[in-house]
């Protein structure tokens, strides 16, 4: 099985089971009691024969392989920016084909976040019990990540600075200028089937501010040793310590607290920025 093909590359090369589990142990990968896993498994075609869930199992057990203690992963859906309930058991979520084939695991525990959710192992249930109602702030899933020890975050095809929430979370902590806190209200539906009514907020852009939308903060983390990143297939595998994130997004902004802003805004409203009825809200 560690020898199959499960993809192709666009010049023609075939990767298999074993190929990703090399590329991870390269980056350091296993070297972590928990893998905070970012996913986006566009690194190939898909060898012939394989069904959906059989590829995306075949990911997953070369992920489990590393021998990693705790797999997270973002299992995030944006329910009540996009004015819909929150059901724990039923609703996707928009992190991909890989986090979602993970959320539906035996043993697995989601935490009650309409915004935020995380699919956490069922031994870490309690840690992630009874968060807070800001998705990013003190007591979210993010915070409790970060109170844990042996963290890395993987990024399984998925790119730093098209996914990283967790700089958000450090934004938050640090109360930046550009940002407000906006509320939702909504329905939660949880794991029994019960309905019940929550209110929470998101730490979220202000009108008026451009975020930087580009590589220079994975390539700064990459450059310094930080971010440890291989080609794989057309994409790429990278990992880096939620230590080291935390300690250098921490220090960008120290630098220039709009360091991850295009520019200094020229004005900032408290207006939230995206509009569910022109398209889905898919980040905040």
């Amino acid at each position: 099985m560690n020898d199959m093909s499960l993809f192709t590359d666009v010049d023609g090369h075939e990767f298999s089971a074993d190929d990703i589990y090399q590329a991870l142990l390269s980056i350091g990968a296993d070297d972590c009691q928990t893998l905070f896993l970012h996913s986006d498994i566009m690194f190939g075609t898909p060898a012939k024969g394989f069904r959906r869930r059989e590829y995306l199992a075949a990911l997953c057990n070369a992920i489990d392989r590393l021998g990693v203690k705790y797999l997270i992963t973002p299992t995030f859906t944006y329910s009540f920016c996009n004015n819909e309930p929150f059901n724990v058991v039923k609703s996707p979520t928009s992190m991909g084909a890989l986090n979602e084939f993970i959320r539906k695991l035996p043993n697995r525990y989601r935490t009650v976040d309409p915004l935020l959710s995380l699919s956490v192992p069922i031994e870490l249930k309690e840690h992630f019990s009874n968060l807070g109602n800001n998705s990013l702030g003190v007591d979210s899933g993010l915070d409790r990540l970060h109170a844990m020890d042996g963290v890395k975050f993987l990024f399984f095809g998925a790119r730093l600075y098209d996914c990283f929430t967790y700089l958000h979370y450090v934004e938050c902590m640090r109360d930046v200028p550009y940002q407000f806190d906006m509320r939702f209200d909504g329905d939660i539906i949880d794991a029994d089937g019960n309905p019940y009514q929550r209110t929470q907020f998101i730490r979220t852009k202000c009108k008026g501010v451009t975020l930087r939308e580009d590589e220079h903060f994975e390539d700064y983390l990459a450059d310094h040793g930080y971010l440890r990143k291989v080609r794989l297939g057309d994409s790429y595998v990278s990992a880096i310590s939620e230590a080291d994130a935390f300690r250098e997004i921490n220090a960008a902004l120290d630098r220039n607290v709009y360091h991850f802003l295009v520019e200094p805004p020229a004005y900032l409203e408290n207006v939230y920025t995206y509009d569910p009825s022109a398209r889905r809200v898919t980040h905040c």
